[in-house]
């Protein structure tokens, strides 16, 4: 019997059960009967199957709905169904898959735990697109220039973040930390590496080489040699100390001029400073959304596409540098995120402890994946 003469009632229940979006336009571009079959249903069918690929929609859609115009913690009534509107959809809901695939190397990573490493169930992913969803959410409303660094701890602006956490539970906010932390590691390991990891794997690299070369600590490679002209420029950027710049500074130097003998011109690795600087400077960089973040793991990892455009000479740092000035500022340098804290005040308004929390998601007995350890 052909597909073609099953019932009206069951090539509509075909349709309506498919997964994704794109399953949906492939059996409707089949011939010409199924396509004038979905006319007339083509929204509610496409919805159904983005609820299942992309889903929860409520949440996807109060993020792309989101404008400055109404306090973030208070809902907007569903728009109507819509081309425009599942367009918007699709952008943050492939982002969100995105992110549910990189989870499993993340999360369980090293010897022991990548024996138990597996794809994440149908329900799990769920968990993880509304996680990202949210904090998605967070970030648009409170990392933004109208929340400087000089405004972060006032109880109005405590208090109005808080407002958009307090409705969710405990095991809802454990689930945007975990979700949180697997961005915190795609920036420490991929987009931003600290000077130990890029010495670390340049050691592995080159296991032969008995000098590394010196760390380029972001300063102008062509710029004068004078400490203040070197302390002004990092300035600019992210969290940054005089006594950390004179540090760096100098560790540069005598790596540049030690008994090495390598001249001033000689080839650097590029890092995000020590460990007190590069913590500061993650803090600085999760400021990004998630689709930002995932923008740079792709096009830093390969080093192509519009990150190159203008700088042919440009290694990764340089390209991610460029790519914040194109959308930071004085509000961005110079103050860390607020979602961790934020979080901590909800907790400790409930009676809870943030350690305990952040405990059972480093643990995986709280996060996306229950019991990931267990």
């Amino acid at each position: 019997m052909l597909l073609t003469e099953l019932a009206t009632e069951l090539l509509l229940h075909i349709f309506n059960s498919l997964p994704t979006i794109p399953s949906v336009l492939a059996l409707s571009s089949t011939c010409r009967y199924f396509r004038t079959l979905i006319s007339t249903q083509r929204l509610p069918i496409l919805y159904l199957a983005a609820e299942a690929q992309l889903g929860p929609l409520p949440d996807a859609i109060r993020l792309v709905t989101h404008n400055s115009t109404q306090p973030v913690h208070i809902s907007r009534p569903a728009p109507p169904h819509s081309l425009a509107l599942l367009q918007r959809l699709l952008v943050v809901g492939r982002t969100a898959n995105q992110i549910a695939d990189l989870y499993p190397s993340q999360k369980w990573h090293g010897t022991e735990l990548s024996l138990s490493r597996r794809s994440l169930t149908s329900l799990e992913a769920r968990r993880l697109r509304r996680a990202v969803y949210r904090l998605w959410l967070y970030t648009l409303a409170f990392h933004n220039a109208m929340h400087t660094r000089r405004s972060r701890q006032q109880p109005p602006v405590v208090r109005s973040r808080a407002l958009l956490l307090r409705p969710w539970p405990a095991s809802e906010l454990a689930e945007m930390l975990d979700v949180q932390y697997l961005l915190r590691g795609l920036l420490q390991h991929h987009i931003c590496p600290s000077n130990g990891t890029v010495l670390r794997r340049h050691r592995a690299r080159y296991p032969h080489e008995q000098q590394a070369p010196p760390i380029h600590n972001g300063y102008p490679r062509n710029n004068s040699s004078s400490l203040q002209q070197q302390l002004d420029f990092q300035s600019k950027y992210f969290h940054s100390t005089p006594q950390v710049s004179k540090l760096l500074v100098a560790r540069r130097d005598s790596h540049r001029d030690g008994a090495g003998g390598r001249g001033a011109g000689a080839a650097m690795i590029d890092g995000w400073g020590d460990e007190i600087a590069h913590y500061y400077v993650l803090e600085d960089m999760l400021k990004l959304d998630p689709g930002q973040i995932m923008w740079l793991y792709e096009h830093v990892a390969t080093g192509s596409s519009a990150l190159d455009v203008g700088m042919d000479n440009a290694n990764a740092k340089d390209r991610v540098q460029a790519y914040i000035n194109g959308i930071g500022g004085e509000w961005f340098e110079n103050n860390g995120e607020t979602f961790g804290e934020t979080v901590a005040f909800v907790v400790g308004e409930r009676g809870g402890e943030m350690e305990d929390l952040r405990a059972d998601v480093e643990d995986g007995m709280e996060g996306v994946v229950k019991g990931a350890f267990g």
